[in-house]
Parts: structure tokens; C-alpha cells; sequence
């Protein structure tokens, strides 16, 4: 009866092992088998998110656009002393998309159209012997030009510009004889050589010399 008693114990607890091991998962190659029960319930760790990528220093200064897009624009107006004269003038600036010729130096350039108008008068005053003449003539002259700016610094550049237009005008102060006069409607080609020079908030000192003579103004450029 104690035999048969001590089979009966001994094949339950065969019985029990059995069971546990039909529940519990295979262990993980190279990885030794689990004696907890409970490891078989227990979820995998959830995958670890991959850090956001590096965000520039604050106050880091971002690659500045080289382009049409933040080329210079706005209006100048400037006073003029021709040869034997003098006036006022006005130009408005325009960027135009041209594909750049600087890009591997460290200057920046940019080509602009400008339109606008110059208003000149000039006196004239001749003596021969005993018989003299003088007068003078005034004259407005829209004209539109094409100019290419090179941006030696942030604040000064060098440019030159090459302009078209068309003076009309009139005479007046006529004294004496009148003889042939220098004046009359007529087209003006004009070249000239400047400079731009930025003292903040957009104001920008602005110079020219050429055909015509010598220009010097002020700009607001934006």
C-alpha cells in the first residue's frame, strides 16, 4: 500500500512539471532558459524613440540668400552738376532676376533696372567783339538704364550703369543775337560709374559721375 501510495506522488509531480513547461515559451537562442513562472506573462520593453535631431544655437546666424530675392530696392533722388549747368534727378530701382557672376568670391552682386527722370538746365553766354548772345536752355529727360552692383562689403558697393533717354526742352534768357544754339530735343545715351554707401535703416549715400557730370544724392534701399 506505501508502494503503491509513493508511485501515485511521485507520477503527480511528474504531471505538474509537465504542464509548467508546456506553458512557458521557448528561451531565446543563446540565452538560458527562464526559471520564473511569471516570465512568460511579462511584455517586451517598448522600443526607445531616437533622439530629435540637433537644433542649431540659439542666436547661430542662418546662410544668407544670395540672389534677386534680397537684392537692393527703392528709390534715390540726387542733385546734378552738369558741365555748365545744373538739375535734380530721380531713379527708382528694380532687381532683375540675372543669373549671378560673382557666386565664388566673397562679394555678392546684383543687377538692377532703374527708371526715372533727370531735369537739367544749362546757361550759355557768348561774346565776339562788339556782338554777343546768350540765353538758356532747360530740359527733362526720362530715361531707363541697366546697372550691375558689386557688394564689396555689407554696406558699400561699386557699380557701373549704362542709361537711355530722351531730353525735350526749351530756351530762355535769350539776349542779343541769336545765333546757332546748342540745345534742342534730342535722344541721351549716358554711362556713368557709382557708388552706394548704407548709414542704416535703409538710408543709403549714393554718387555718380559720367557723361552728363556729376550726381550726389541720398537713397532709401530695402
Amino acid at each position: 500500500m506505501r508502494m503503491l501510495t509513493a508511485v501515485i506522488g511521485v507520477l503527480g509531480i511528474f504531471a505538474s512539471a509537465t504542464a509548467v513547461a508546456q506553458d512557458s515559451p521557448p528561451p531565446a537562442a543563446g540565452q538560458p532558459a527562464s526559471t520564473d513562472p511569471s516570465a512568460a506573462t511579462t511584455p517586451p520593453p517598448a522600443e526607445t524613440a531616437p533622439p530629435p535631431p540637433a537644433l542649431a544655437a540659439p542666436g547661430a546666424p542662418a546662410r544668407a540668400q544670395v540672389g534677386p530675392a534680397d537684392a537692393p530696392t527703392g528709390p534715390s533722388l540726387w542733385g546734378i552738376l552738369p558741365w555748365g549747368g545744373y538739375g535734380i534727378g530721380a531713379r527708382y530701382m528694380i532687381p532683375v532676376p540675372i543669373t549671378q557672376i560673382l557666386t565664388r568670391t566673397r562679394f555678392r552682386d546684383y543687377w538692377a533696372l532703374e527708371v526715372g527722370a533727370d531735369l537739367l538746365h544749362f546757361n550759355y553766354d557768348y561774346a565776339f567783339g562788339t556782338t554777343g548772345f546768350s540765353y538758356s536752355w532747360t530740359e527733362v529727360i526720362p530715361v531707363v538704364g541697366m546697372m550691375w552692383q558689386v557688394w564689396l562689403t555689407d554696406d558699400f558697393a561699386v557699380y557701373p550703369k549704362v542709361e537711355l533717354g530722351y531730353a525735350f526742352g526749351w530756351y530762355s534768357d535769350t539776349n542779343g543775337t541769336m545765333g546757332s544754339l546748342q540745345g534742342g530735343n534730342h535722344f541721351f545715351p549716358d554711362g556713368t560709374a557709382g557708388l552706394l554707401y548704407k548709414i542704416g535703416n535703409g538710408l543709403t549715400l549714393r554718387a555718380e559721375a559720367g557723361y552728363v557730370g556729376g550726381k550726389g544724392g541720398i537713397a532709401w534701399l530695402f
